[in-house]
């Protein structure tokens, strides 16, 4: 079974469109996929799921994160990453990653995409984790 970590952007697309990204927290809902995550990560999507710009209401947002939270194993880094500068958060992803063992990180952010791998970790859009499936 994969192992993977999923970016905050997987989320927020996921809850707008049943596209790619609506299909891994699927297949992490059915057990096909071990999705790893942290506390960090789930507080940036209610951060950022509650920004007016995607139109969500705090009932939609609170559903979505305790569904979310039904469906992942929660790992608490304890290493702290400093590899993109240009958005530290996103940091907070490898920390996840790194400490969850995973197998890949699915994300839609350039910062992240661009690394194409950290320490083994192949760093892929949803539509080609999907393909390994």
């Amino acid at each position: 079974m994969l192992k993977i970590t999923a970016d905050t952007n997987i989320f927020i697309s996921a809850a707008i469109a049943k596209g790619n990204e609506f299909e891994i927290l699927r297949l992490a809902e059915l057990g096909k996929i071990n999705l790893i995550l942290s506390m960090q990560i789930l507080k940036e999507f209610k951060e950022v799921a509650s920004r007016p710009k995607f139109g969500f209401s705090e009932e939609q947002t609170s559903r979505i994160f305790k569904h979310i939270l039904g469906i992942c194993t929660i790992v608490a880094p304890s290493i702290s990453i400093s590899v993109i500068k240009e958005d530290p958060a996103d940091n907070r992803i490898l920390e996840c990653a790194e400490t969850g063992k995973v197998d890949y990180i699915v994300s839609g952010d350039a910062h992240l995409l661009d690394l194409k791998n950290y320490k083994g970790i192949k760093i892929l859009r949803a539509s080609d984790i999907l393909k390994l499936q």
